[in-house]
């Protein structure tokens, strides 16, 4: 499944900017016979376009998913309560159906037609696979995983027939309840090459070195106190992190850093090995050579990343790092810090 972010930037639910607390997601299907995303991004990317906005579109063609607004964003989609708690996906459809009234269509090209179906299904069903994941939903609980026409019947969406009007009129034999045992089977799958990574990294001698890999762009890898996803967070690395970090211990899966700030789960890294680390990899950051005495210009100089800048939280794992374990931001303790990196004596957590 590829993701290719297209934030609807100048659309009016997006400046709106409320948030919502993800408790399930919603299927649509777009409901005009353009599989095109793209000309869906183009027409509603308009600040005049102030009737309707979800989160993604899945491409008829190539099933790439166009993220249109942040997954916790609060969209327009649904046209009832649904808004405050679902996540909102549009399926394109087929160029070859033609509609008649309503929901009903004729379709000129069934095997066009169907492809296109067959296409978006799958990548939806990756899609959610991936979103259950990310907020600890359960695709079977009732709720969770509904369709605009089940929202309806539900009472906290408007009348509409998608997407299993679009289904049913092709005859590919797609149900609701299909597609969910499909998402939960899908999330079967990702965990056993998570567990496949993990039997790998156990066996691994440490410490190693890893970099950050497989983290959806802009999300973030969440760093724990302890080795699970339940426990509380204690930090994040960006999707990109350039950085490479040294893992000292390893349990069921996941890592813990050598500043023990926490525990990342090593499915989502990829080790770094002798041969292919490089200056980036040495247990401290570059000499810094200016003469700023601001913190942040001087991490921002010798390549901390901007996730430790910015507050004092956030530059808590450098202080602990390098002596500092009960790092408030204080003027001393950032003098300590920026003596440090003059030195070149600077840790990298």
């Amino acid at each position: 499944m590829k993701i290719i972010e297209s934030i609807l930037t100048k659309n009016p639910c997006y400046t709106a900017g409320k948030k919502i607390t993800v408790k399930g997601l919603m299927l649509h299907s777009v409901g005009c016979p353009q599989p095109k995303a793209q000309v869906f991004v183009k027409n509603w990317n308009d600040e005049d376009y102030d009737r309707a906005c979800v989160h993604a579109f899945i491409d008829g063609k190539t099933g790439d998913v166009y993220q249109t607004l942040p997954w916790n964003h609060r969209g327009w989609h649904s046209g009832g309560h649904a808004n405050n708690t679902h996540i909102g996906v549009e399926m394109c459809e087929p160029s070859t159906i033609n509609y008649t009234g309503g929901s009903n269509f004729k379709c000129s090209d069934y095997e066009d037609a169907k492809y296109i179906v067959r296409k978006t299904y799958e990548s939806a069903v990756e899609l959610f696979a991936f979103l259950c994941k990310k907020y600890n939903l359960d695709p079977l609980e009732k709720g969770v995983i509904i369709s605009h026409k089940e929202g309806h019947v539900l009472g906290v969406a408007s009348n509409h027939g998608d997407p299993e009007h679009l289904w049913k009129g092709l005859n590919m034999g797609y149900t609701m309840d299909g597609f969910r045992k499909d998402v939960k089977e899908a999330m079967g799958k990702a965990d056993q090459e998570e567990k496949k990574e993990a039997a790998k990294t156990e066996s691994a001698k440490v410490p190693f070195t890893i970099k950050v890999d497989k983290v959806a762009k802009n999300d973030v890898l969440n760093i724990r106190k302890e080795p699970n996803a339940n426990a509380a967070k204690t930090g994040s690395l960006k999707w990109n992190d350039p950085n490479v970090y040294t893992i000292i211990e390893v349990k069921n899966g996941w890592g813990l850093l050598k500043s023990k700030i926490g525990w990342i789960n090593l499915y989502y890294t990829k080790t770094v090995t002798a041969k292919t680390t490089t200056a980036a990899t040495s247990e401290y950051y570059p000499k810094y050579t200016g003469n700023s005495y601001g913190i942040d210009t001087v991490f921002k100089a010798i390549g901390v990343p901007a996730s430790y800048c910015g507050s004092y939280k956030n530059r808590k794992p450098i202080a602990k790092a390098n002596g500092i374990p009960n790092y408030t931001g204080s003027q001393n303790d950032n003098l300590k810090l920026i003596t440090y990196a003059k030195q070149g004596k600077l840790k990298r957590p």
